[in-house]
């Protein structure tokens, strides 16, 4: 089922998102959202880095994919996460109808 916030036009996504990074709890998580992206974003150039120099160098080997691997699962999984909280924490700021 979906949630208030998915059913919402795009002109009420944008005004919802507006007034609730305007309140200083929206401000303090929109600053932790996109501190989520950015670690989630360079550890998955990080682990492509990781990749191409071994290939480069032709010393790649088991531990090198595993750390590569490894780190690009958990970049993922911080992108991943930080759409889920907003999404989360959007729809209950549109339940409350502030």
């Amino acid at each position: 089922m979906k949630n208030k916030y998915q059913r919402m036009s795009k002109e009420e996504k944008k005004e919802c998102r507006q007034k609730y990074y305007q309140t200083k709890k929206g401000h303090e998580m929109r600053i932790r959202l996109i501190r989520l992206n950015v670690i989630g974003i360079t550890g998955i150039i990080f682990a492509i880095f990781l990749v191409i120099s071994g290939y480069i160098a032709e010393e790649i080997n088991w531990a090198t994919w595993v750390m590569a691997i490894t780190l690009f699962v958990f970049s993922i999984i911080f992108i991943t996460g930080s759409c889920l909280i907003k999404g989360k924490v959007l729809n209950q700021f549109a339940i409350k109808g502030k």
